[in-house]
């Protein structure tokens, strides 16, 4: 029988994600897929400034916008007439809105994976699984042979990562609770030839007398300057007729186009239709993202409305806040309750993206779409509630908060070396990271809590000095240290000479307080290491 400490099933981008970051963690792991090689349908497009910034975390982020398109901001058209136009800051945030095929996703993240050395076991499904007091003990079956193989594999957790149809969801008895839309869509992946500038998502309103009102949507899509995805409601034709379970053929580029034809500006053609659908959209959330020793990420815990592109997004960072507690459970460095907290703090995210974009698709078929806002970024996601962060008196004065994401911070310099750095080329990697801030006075006071951080999370944990502006290079040694010569990490925490932030390998803060105090600092910890300041 074989062994491991992590089975993922499923290697679509969550499952790919999980892998990715258990494995530059040293963290033994099988994740598998049924199918021989992964999709080229342009499904999933939009990808958040928050998953920009993990992509930067494992290296990827660069290649990720080599192969996409920026959203440049969104033009609305009522009955052929532009009627808003929203432009999209170029420097306001770390990452703008990119346009990206899951395709690519899928294949930058596997190729990342082969690059530290790991893979995907392909043509191999889960069969059937048995929790047990020590670990699961999972059959696989690999696809199209006959007799069927088998293997037995004994893992500690297991991930299901395996989608809409998830057999691990309904291997654990979870509901799927929620519903489905009545509206059918379509969707073509095509080229387009028209006069309008590229790099925009545009939305296409028609409410013409006689007529159901409808919306079009046109997204970019990288690899010719006219290839778009277009997606609209079905309002009449054969594949409405078809009965319930029964898939009808999707549309080919004559029948494509007698569909979307009256809502696209006059004079427009379409043509090299590469793929196109008909789709129901559900909404749908599990009561709880695990039970025991088996976890639930991405569509396999919650589905909902594409509108806004936040779907991957939302279970690539599923898996971006499991890795990291899967990771010190494996090496025996988790407190109780720490894999526990994954449920707690991602499942009212999903549940929130659930119910709002469900909100979004009717404000979109009433034509009543508001423009996006910050939110739809995914940066100010927090975990207000999560039972493993410690809020404090600090946080409440700085205006940041243990639980929010940890700002970048830009224009960091070190003596003999040219260019200057930003914080997040720090941050994550697996570790959790002491900051601490101070001006002209040394770093000596921070020394009992590096000290501690490094004890309790021996191996997975460091520290970093931010010098402030203006203020002489300290003689330091025991931290590394960078100075705030743009007094922007200052501007970025609201900092203050003596103040330190634990950073978590999610890139969320953990703690906030002061050089002083190392009793709230353990505390912290308690909630997330299993070594205890008595055992030291």
């Amino acid at each position: 029988m074989e062994t491991t400490a992590v089975l993922i099933v499923g290697a679509g981008p969550v499952g790919l994600m999980l892998a990715n970051q258990l494995q530059r963690q040293g963290i033994a792991h099988v994740l598998i897929d049924r199918q021989l090689e992964h999709s080229f349908f342009c499904k999933a497009l939009g990808v958040t400034a928050r998953t920009l910034e993990i992509f930067d975390d494992i290296g990827i982020a660069d290649e990720a916008i080599d192969r996409g398109v920026w959203l440049r901001g969104l033009r609305t058209f009522d009955n052929g007439e532009q009627v808003a136009a929203f432009d999209l800051p170029e420097r306001d945030l770390p990452f703008g809105a990119l346009s990206l095929a899951q395709y690519e996703t899928e294949d930058l993240l596997e190729m990342s994976l082969r690059r530290h050395g790991g893979g995907v076991a392909r043509g191999w499904r889960l069969d059937r699984f048995v929790e047990d007091a020590d670990g699961v003990q999972a059959e696989l079956v690999r696809e199209g042979d006959d007799p069927a193989v088998t293997r037995t594999l004994r893992c500690q957790w297991l991930v299901g990562c395996d989608g809409a149809h998830s057999r691990v969801r309904a291997a654990l008895g979870l509901s799927f609770e929620g519903g489905k839309f009545p509206q059918t869509f379509v969707l073509g992946d095509l080229d387009i030839d028209w006069s309008l500038p590229r790099g925009y998502f545009y939305r296409f309103n028609t409410h013409r007398d006689g007529q159901q009102p409808n919306s079009l949507a046109a997204v970019p899509v990288h690899g010719s300057v006219r290839r778009y995805r277009l997606s609209t409601m079905l309002q009449d034709g054969p594949e409405l007729a078809m009965p319930e379970g029964v898939e009808a053929t999707p549309p080919d580029l004559e029948r494509l186009t007698a569909i979307v034809q009256s809502g696209l500006p006059q004079g427009t053609r379409l043509s090299n239709l590469r793929w196109s659908s008909l789709y129901r959209v559900s909404h749908r959330i599990v009561p709880s993202y695990g039970k025991g020793r088996v976890f639930l990420a991405g569509d396999a815990a919650h589905i909902h409305p594409p509108v806004g592109g936040q779907g991957m997004n939302t279970g690539l960072q599923d898996a971006n806040n499991l890795a990291w507690k899967l990771a010190l459970a494996a090496r025996g460095l988790a407190a109780e309750g720490l894999l526990q907290s994954y449920d707690a703090e991602r499942r009212p995210v999903g549940l929130d993206v659930v119910e709002g974009t469900s909100r979004a698709l009717n404000a979109v078929l009433s034509q009543q779409a508001t423009m996006p806002g910050v939110k739809e970024t995914q940066l100010l996601i927090s975990y207000p509630e999560s039972p493993i962060i410690v809020r404090s008196k600090a946080g409440v004065e700085t205006g940041l908060q243990a639980g929010d994401r940890a700002p970048d911070a830009y224009g960091l310099v070190r003596p003999f070396v040219a260019h200057p750095a930003r914080l997040h080329e720090r941050l994550g990697k697996g570790k959790h990271l002491l900051l601490c801030y101070a001006g002209q006075e040394a770093f000596a006071p921070f020394s009992a809590l590096v000290r501690e951080l490094a004890a309790r999370l021996p191996g997975c944990s460091g520290s970093l000095g931010i010098v402030a502006k203006g203020a002489p290079p300290a003689d330091d040694e025991a931290i590394p240290l960078l100075q705030d010569a743009a007094d922007n990490f200052r501007s970025s925490y609201n900092a203050v000479p003596g103040m330190a932030w634990l950073v978590r390998p999610d890139g969320h803060l953990a703690w906030i307080g002061q050089a002083e105090e190392i009793a709230e600092l353990s505390s912290a910890l308690d909630l997330v290491a299993a070594i205890r300041s008595a055992e030291l």
